[in-house]
């Protein structure tokens, strides 16, 4: 039997590279770059390059589990009765504790369509807000810093910018190592003449690279971002023209920038002086300079001050909207970015909407033909707020879905406690035994990437299409396929039957938003079709929200 390629994604980090899996007899051969690509245009990571061992790795789940009566121990069932456990199990604790007695964690590896049929279930049909994603431990606060600055999570900028920016600022990322696609594409950049600040507590392999590098104190970062405000500003290197015409909130900002003076800074951060005043001062001399930042920002109790300030430098420089200029967010995961857009987090709905917003859920109600009045306005509990809630016993259910909480969440002991106070918790995975595995009561198997069909989006917000090239092993199942199964024995079957990923995707593209510039169906004319036929679907980044909406927010 002749080999046959098909077109795919990294299922790894949210860079988005595309690939080429060549596959022969149900088996992934081989990967290589999409030179079609416009993440990548070939290049790819060691990851990228054996990113289909895990497929046929030892240890899959190809079938589900339930704890056995009595024990601790799990037996293997038929699927068809793991899901109707599932429901029946989840549906009793609605009907005898009310909505806000359930719960779902879920995952920014999840596809498109299975991140918006979790969020779909648990806010307009189950009735609770308590849908958390481990996307809370990462990229929330950049979510939010977002929305403060520029009025919706919508990163105003793109890759191509990296081909054209003079300047790169990178803060609390090792680019190198964690985004080294992107890494390449700077340092091409650089090699061509643009400068490259590093700023990090550890003098890591990008900063090994940095024209000049900023060895701050852990913790200091938003302290170094005022004050490197503070000295654009005194040194009239802002544009006055842009601040006027497209932000708000600039003239409280000077008062606000007097406490950050370089000597503070300096003692504040234990950069030198010198230092932070040659950083202000190439920022202010690049034509264009844009900002790459990841979880060293992120991962603060004041992550989201640290987005916002950032933001402030672009406003303040006019730096954003145009080539090569744009605070640049790199997302960890494959799709926390189309997560974010479906808003599997709190309060989120899909299209950058959310409960507060009156106008927002009479549009959401309406698209999934649910009453009026049906979509609360509570923000949910928050990642670990959940497991807190369940330890004390007041969430009696949680559905986990392609994440591994007892492994990657803070506190192992209390995310232990919860799991083991409640009374079902359901785990869907792709191998059988993980650490929230064993906590399990209905363990329900995934399928991998290569082994469905869905859409995931990168950091820039680029689409493409992950295409099916193998079969799943077993009884396993796309997760889209489980969560919209599970739904309809819940009885919302009106709801939630759909034939394939590429229906659902349709009905995403329902969500436009033109407040905030939220548009999938130009760069979708034929939904997945599309994609499948054209390769990755470009969508224009727009700075999000009107003019007045943007501000400089101390």
């Amino acid at each position: 039997m002749s080999n046959r390629t098909v077109k795919s994604v990294c299922p790894y980090c949210g860079v988005g590279c595309g690939i080429v899996m060549e596959v022969a007899d149900n088996r992934i051969v081989k990967v290589s770059g999409d030179k079609s690509h416009p993440t990548n245009f070939g290049r790819l990571c060691t990851k990228g390059n054996t990113c289909h061992e895990p497929v046929a790795a030892a240890g899959r789940a190809v079938t589900a589990y339930a704890r056995i009566a009595g024990g601790n121990d799990q037996g293997a069932i038929p699927m068809e009765e793991a899901i109707g456990r599932t429901a029946r199990g989840l549906r009793a604790i609605i009907d005898r504790d009310g909505p806000d007695a359930v719960s779902l964690y879920v995952s920014g590896q999840m596809s498109l369509e299975a991140q918006y049929l979790a969020n779909k279930l648990c806010k307009g049909f189950i009735g609770t807000n308590n849908i958390e994603s481990n996307s809370r431990l990462c990229m929330a606060s950049a979510a939010s810093g977002y929305k403060l600055s520029i009025g919706a999570d919508g990163p105003p900028g793109s890759y191509q910018d990296f081909d054209k920016a003079d300047l790169f600022f990178v803060i609390g990322a090792n680019m190198a190592d964690c985004h080294p696609i992107l890494f390449l594409r700077m340092m091409d950049r650089v090699k061509a003449g643009a400068r490259l600040i590093v700023v990090d507590p550890r003098r890591n392999g990008t900063a090994d690279k940095a024209d000049l590098f900023l060895q701050i104190r852990p913790g200091t970062d938003l302290a170094l971002l005022n004050g490197l405000l503070h000295l654009l500003a005194q040194e009239s290197r802002i544009d006055e023209d842009f601040i006027a015409a497209h932000t708000e909130g600039w003239d409280a900002m000077h008062e606000f920038l007097a406490d950050y003076t370089p000597a503070r800074v300096a003692e504040l951060t234990g950069i030198p002086e010198a230092d932070i005043r040659q950083a202000a001062r190439w920022i202010g001399e690049a034509g264009e300079w844009m900002s790459c930042w990841t979880m060293g920002l992120n991962q603060s109790t004041h992550g989201t001050w640290n987005t916002n300030a950032i933001c402030n430098l672009h406003l303040a420089t006019g730096a954003i909207c145009r080539p090569g200029s744009g605070p640049f967010s790199l997302t960890g995961q494959p799709n926390a970015m189309g997560g974010r857009e479906m808003g599997y987090m709190g309060p989120g709905l899909p299209g950058q909407r959310a409960t507060p917003s009156d106008e927002d859920r009479r549009f959401v109600e309406d698209a999934w033909g649910i009453a009026p009045g049906s979509l609360r306005v509570d923000a949910g509990a928050g990642t670990i707020s959940l497991f807190e809630e369940m330890a004390a016993g007041r969430i009696k259910a949680c559905w986990i879905i392609c994440t591994n909480p007892v492994a990657s969440v803070a506190n192992r002991k209390t995310v232990i406690a919860g799991l083991e106070a409640a009374e079902l918790v359901i785990a869907q995975d792709v191998y059988i035994d993980t650490e929230t595995n064993r906590y399990a009561d209905l363990i329900l198997p995934g399928a991998l990437w290569a082994e469905a069909e869905g859409v995931m989006i990168n950091s820039e917000r680029n689409l493409t299409l992950m295409q099916k090239a193998v079969d799943p092993p077993g009884e396993a199942m796309a997760d889209w396929q489980i969560i919209a199964r599970v739904a309809c024995e819940m009885g919302y079957g009106h709801a939630f039957t759909y034939a394939s990923a590429a229906e659902v995707f349709e009905e995403i593209r329902g969500f436009w938003n033109p407040r905030t510039g939220y548009d999938i169906r130009a760069p979708a004319m034929t939904g997945s079709a599309r994609l499948r036929c054209n390769g990755p679907a470009r969508r224009v980044t727009i700075m999000a929200g009107t003019p007045s909406d943007t501000s400089t927010t101390a």
